[in-house]
């Protein structure tokens, strides 16, 4: 059985490249089976025909992308984000464990959205992103978002506020909040794409740290000693003295 897919763009232009993708890529898996240029429409196309994935804008006149899930209780279908603005709402998403496409849209990106939604969807979870992603957007400028980091047996969601440093291990990552060690199954340079905040700071190869936790700075040693009592090594090809003071007291 194919999965029933719901384009929604308020531009006709890019419906038609998202169908043609579609199409010429996934005729055997997908069927096309509405297009919408509202949000409005696309509840009332969602209702008929219950779609397992919906392509959705973000940047839509009337109503955003975003406002769709005010008209449902339960997401049952996997979502694509499509947008051309790479702004805060990005993040939001990517924290929340949910797939976005930029426009223009390049072809291999479009592809492993489909596959990762497709592994989504045979892997059925309780965890619910979708709120998680109303979530992170309310919280966009309190520092009080959540992150996702999936890890060997499903998801660890972390409250980002609390992350201390990450440090690269091999093929994954470990995080390092307040209280607790998390391993994440997401490579360090992903972990560091996901956490790219201002009061997060990579001083080495294998380090990236949270700034509002650093204690005190060895220059003899370019260490950083953190509030956990960790010691954070610092790459002097990197940062000099001053360029380090200067990137922690922002």
């Amino acid at each position: 059985m194919k999965l029933k897919v719901i384009i929604v763009d308020d531009e006709s232009h890019a419906r038609s490249f998202l169908k043609k993708l579609c199409l010429h890529l996934y005729n055997d898996l997908i069927e096309i089976v509405d297009e919408c240029d509202s949000v409005k429409k696309a509840v009332t196309s969602i209702k008929k025909y219950n779609p397992d994935i919906v392509f959705l804008d973000i940047q839509m006149p009337e109503e955003n992308g975003f406002e769709l899930f005010k008209y449902f209780e339960t997401i049952t279908f996997e979502i694509i984000f499509t947008t051309a603005h790479k702004e805060y709402a990005v993040n939001a998403i990517k924290n929340s464990a949910l797939d976005y496409l930029i426009k223009p849209i390049n072809i291999s990106d479009f592809q492993l959205a489909i596959a990762r939604v497709v592994k989504a969807k045979s892997h059925k979870t309780d965890f619910d992103r979708y709120k998680l992603l109303a979530e992170n957007i309310n919280n966009q400028n309190t520092g009080k978002e959540r992150i996702v980091f999936p890890s060997k047996t499903g998801f660890e969601v972390v409250q980002v506020n609390t992350i201390v440093f990450c440090k690269s291990d091999g093929a994954y990552t470990s995080v390092h909040t307040l209280d607790k060690k998390y391993f994440t199954s997401k490579s360090f340079k992903e972990t560091c794409e996901l956490l790219h905040l201002s009061n997060f700071l990579r001083v080495h190869r294998s380090f990236l740290i949270n700034i509002n936790f650093v204690v005190s700075f060895k220059s003899d040693e370019f260490i950083l000693e953190m509030i956990t009592g960790d010691k954070i090594p610092v790459s002097d090809k990197s940062f000099t003295k001053k360029e380090l003071i200067d990137a922690i007291s922002k």
